[in-house]
């Protein structure tokens, strides 16, 4: 008889599903933590949070894992999923807890990049998932602008960035989440002071990426279905069995790539979805100076040949002191000298076969991303 595969852990197979089928414990739980440690969080502000939020496959993670080695700041990560809605409650009794040595190991996408149980990772989705409704239903438009108002979610949100702060010594809040370009408005209503950065890479090679990690998850997922159920308890909702078109609003465009995707033409509904996604962003950034300011694009190919100078330019987007730029200088080179796999060239527009769709987006995305960033105000 064949070994049965296993590719999800136990406590995300079995202890987060029983979580989630209990839809108010957690922020019950989260209120009365927040209650009992309200001394400890008194003094805690997450006023300048760091939102890095490109598509899928941008090169977002590794952006992640250059800014969490900074001592400022903390995002969530591996262990502390299903535990995320008691971040203070779980760290302590984590940090306590007699385990192994972390081990690096490739992370599930199979892209070189290694991870330990302490590497951060992008989770905050299931709360977006939880407090706004219809989240990555097709047939709702997904964005939240600036007029949105959930003040729950507000409140819940913010003490949660504090208690995380505080139970981790740091003071800036970071999360990857490949969502946010839909919500960048909302986000810098509540946020004024925070900074956001939009990772691309050049949509043929961000297109072919998408494609492969769709292949590769759909057969994780065929060997043991409990994949897909786990990407969508975490809202990963791009590419696997549970992939889903992201609605930015146009109707006619939604269907076009929900048409691509049902005739297997991946290719060109993902090309549609990247310029769905990063034309919005592209649109919503003209009609506000203020959010303008407070978002850097980065190139991946141009972060990969020039490593220093993007890395400077993303210091001085978030305003870090002279040291801070320094080590993410060094240590960020040093990263992207370590992968295998170098990016491709940026390309024209017209030399791939994204172009239909994505060429120009992708000329002004090229010219936002060349440009200075503003620092410190």
């Amino acid at each position: 008889m064949a070994k049965r595969v296993r590719h999800v852990p136990f406590a995300q197979r079995r202890i987060a599903p029983l979580l989630a089928r209990f839809r108010g414990l957690g922020p019950r739980l989260a209120r009365w933590e927040s209650a009992a440690v309200s001394e400890q969080i008194r003094g805690v502000q997450s006023s300048s949070p760091v939102w890095i939020c490109g598509m899928a496959r941008s090169g977002s993670t590794i952006l992640l894992h250059m800014l969490n080695n900074l001592p400022g700041f903390t995002a969530h990560r591996y262990s502390d999923y299903p535990w995320l809605w008691t971040p203070y409650w779980w760290n302590h009794l984590h940090s306590r807890l007699p385990l192994p040595r972390a081990e690096a190991a490739q992370r599930a996408h199979r892209d070189s990049i290694t991870v330990t149980r302490d590497s951060p990772e992008a989770f905050e989705e299931v709360f977006w998932m939880h407090f706004f409704e219809g989240r990555h239903d097709p047939g709702v438009n997904q964005v939240l602008d600036s007029d949105t108002r959930n003040e729950v979610f507000a409140e819940f949100f913010d003490s949660h960035q504090r208690k995380l702060l505080a139970i981790r010594g740091a003071r800036r809040y970071l999360a990857k989440a490949n969502y946010q370009l839909a919500r960048l408005g909302f986000l810098h209503r509540i946020y004024p002071q925070a900074r956001f950065v939009i990772p691309v890479r050049n949509p043929v090679a961000q297109v072919n990426s998408l494609i492969r990690q769709d292949d590769l998850f759909c057969r994780l997922d065929s060997e043991d279905a409990a994949v897909g159920a786990h990407m969508a308890r975490i809202g990963h909702f791009e590419f696997g069995a549970q992939k889903r078109v992201f609605n930015m609003g146009d109707d006619r465009e939604t269907q076009a790539i929900a048409t691509a995707f049902s005739r297997g033409d991946r290719f060109e509904a993902y090309a549609r979805q990247w310029a769905v996604q990063y034309g919005y962003a592209l649109q919503r950034l003209g009609q506000d100076p203020a959010l303008t300011d407070a978002c850097l694009w980065i190139e991946h190919e141009r972060l990969c040949r020039n490593p220093r100078t993007e890395l400077a330019r993303l210091a001085a987007h978030l305003q870090l002191d002279e040291s801070d730029t320094r080590r993410l200088q060094e240590q960020g080179e040093e990263q992207i000298r370590q992968r295998p796999t170098s990016a491709p060239d940026s390309g024209a527009p017209s030399d791939d076969a994204t172009a239909p769709w994505t060429s120009k987006v992708w000329t002004s995305v090229q010219e936002w991303a060349s440009r200075p960033a503003k620092g410190a105000s």
